[in-house]
């Protein structure tokens, strides 16, 4: 099936890369908007111009190829930063693009109330492209699958089980407000005042590049010049924009910004709204200091300083010293899917893809879950243009088409 004129509409719509989504993504999205339409495949040459014709179609087709799975605390140590980051700040505006179905922002939210903060001190917007996730994402109720990670007590402190799933606490939902928007839209949240923590996660990897650097502009223009921007471990901030560095904290894959514009200064922005001021003690609340101890380490591995320091020593671009940092924790500690996908890390950041790509492989021999591992290797897979191999690490990491975030 020639879908060439239906993926350049998506393109002009919402930026989309179809490469970088998996093979086959556009040609099942329309096949699956034909059979809703009653059309046979064998008509399919109609779509196009029934695309322009019908209304609504476009918005049903982009629904057909939003990617929308995402799940509570999904990568932990984003959450630990950002309790750390309000608990010493006055912290009071928190986006998430894109939202998904509600687990990004309402995991942010509860992390900060578990953390001692009361609601006044922090305001929630998650955006979507997508009104389908929208609407779930406002009714606010899960199935076990959003509820991944290895410590769910907060399940039992915030949801609580219905026929139909397990059902967010009005406390929680209320914290959170949703919004419809389309972050290559050149009005994307037009005069909104900043925010000074933005999550946009497992966004920038699926837009192609003049959509990508649209995107990286109204980040730039939404985000305070102290606030905090986290991305998704396969999407490295810095390097494609060079008005931002690592915060150099392992895992969290959060940026902060380089230096000031001249051009820019804070009297240009949008006056932000007073909230009530925190009374911040001189060290971390109780609360926050288990929290960030509970979430020291990514998930299924044990707290190793060696690995800490490896970190960040390929943050600094001392990657040689984080090299050799790796390879002696694996023969002192053996062998651990953490460390073979730092390593792994380090060794791409270097310009060594095929070792990195050996890393990755052994990473995921060690854990067949590792998300991050598998998205490096679909990346691979891609540059090799071995499109199948791609598409299919996308599944095993649970972004297979109609299961992961929203381009």
């Amino acid at each position: 099936m020639d879908v060439t004129a239906v993926e350049q509409r998506l393109r002009e719509r919402i930026g989309l890369d179809p490469g970088a989504a998996g093979p086959g993504l556009v040609a099942r999205a329309v096949r699956a908007r034909l059979r809703a339409l009653g059309i046979p495949e064998t008509d399919r040459d109609r779509y196009p111009a029934l695309l322009e014709s019908v209304n609504g179609e476009l918005e049903a087709l982009i629904e057909e190829v939003v990617i929308s799975e995402s799940w509570f605390f999904r990568d932990e140590r984003p959450f630990a930063l950002l309790a750390e980051h309000c608990a010493r700040h006055s912290l009071s505006r928190i986006l998430s693009v894109p939202c998904a179905s509600g687990e990004e922002p309402y995991s942010i939210a509860i992390g900060l109330l578990d953390a001692g903060l009361t609601a006044a001190r922090f305001q929630i917007v998650g955006v979507d492209l997508s009104r389908k996730t929208l609407a779930d994402a406002s009714r606010g109720v899960y199935t076990g699958n959003a509820f991944r990670s290895k410590d769910l007590a907060f399940r039992d402190r915030h949801f609580r089980a219905t026929p139909t799933g397990y059902a967010l606490d009005d406390a929680v939902k209320s914290s959170v407000e949703f919004r419809h928007g389309n972050i290559v839209d050149p009005k994307f949240l037009d005069g909104e005042p900043p925010f000074d923590v933005i999550f946009c996660r497992n966004l920038l990897i699926y837009l192609d590049a003049p959509a990508r650097l649209s995107a990286l502009g109204h980040l730039d223009r939404l985000l305070t010049l102290d606030g905090l921007i986290f991305v998704g471990h396969a999407e490295q901030l810095g390097s494609l924009s060079s008005r931002f560095r690592s915060a150099g904290e392992s895992y969290s894959f959060a940026f902060e910004r380089m230096t000031e514009r001249p051009d820019r200064v804070e009297k240009d922005r949008p006056v932000r709204p007073q909230l009530p001021a925190p009374r911040t003690p001189a060290r971390l609340p109780a609360p926050v200091e288990r929290l960030a101890v509970a979430w020291a380490e990514p998930p299924r591995e044990p707290p190793i300083p060696l690995l800490d320091e490896a970190a960040r020593l390929a943050d600094q671009g001392r990657h040689d010293e984080a090299a050799t940092l790796c390879e002696q924790l694996i023969r002192r500690a053996g062998p651990t899917a953490q460390a073979y996908f730092l390593l792994g890390v380090i060794r791409q950041a270097a310009g060594r893809r095929e070792e990195a790509e050996r890393c990755f492989e052994k990473a995921v021999y060690l854990d067949p879950r590792h998300d991050e591992a598998l998205l490096a290797l679909s990346a691979a897979a891609r540059r090799r243009r071995d499109l199948p191999a791609a598409d299919n690490f996308l599944r095993r990491a649970g972004l297979a088409i109609g299961e992961g975030p929203t381009p």
